[in-house]
């Protein structure tokens, strides 16, 4: 019933995954309604996300080890989350230089990245969802 250590990746999963698309979906929305007011929120969405991901990955990482996982879907599931940490975690600092330097440039450099991540964490968590959903990848009898 109550299982310790618990099964961390599947509770933490989902927040990278919302914040990178509701940050994507701000921006959009800001450009669009031209109220800059979702911009620095979706700044701030797109900085926490990319901050948690790590966190996310590793847990998967683990959870994969724990259970002795090992299914073609996963690697790709795990390739798209790598890239999806690796883009995000490295965005951080061009977009902080382009906006100390080149702030003219930031929105659509900002919004590139944005795009994605948002498509890299989209692919990345159909793979994760059709592992579980489709094969029982890690789910419990």
């Amino acid at each position: 019933m109550f299982e310790w250590p618990p099964h961390l990746h599947p509770m933490v999963v989902h927040f990278p995954i919302v914040l990178f698309l509701i940050a994507l979906m701000l921006d959009i929305l800001s450009f669009m309604t031209k109220k800059e007011h979702f911009h620095p929120s979706a700044i701030t969405l797109y900085v926490m996300a990319a901050f948690i991901t790590p966190l996310v990955v590793r847990t998967g990482i683990l959870e994969a080890t724990k259970l002795g996982l090992s299914h073609p879907l996963l690697d790709r599931h795990r390739e798209f989350a790598l890239w999806t940490m690796w883009i995000s975690l490295m965005s951080l600092p061009v977009l902080w230089l382009i906006k100390k330097e080149a702030t003219k440039y930031f929105r659509i450099i900002f919004l590139m990245f944005m795009i994605s991540t948002a498509i890299l964490v989209s692919v990345g968590a159909d793979k994760g969802g059709r592992m579980v959903f489709e094969y029982g990848v890690g789910v419990e009898e």
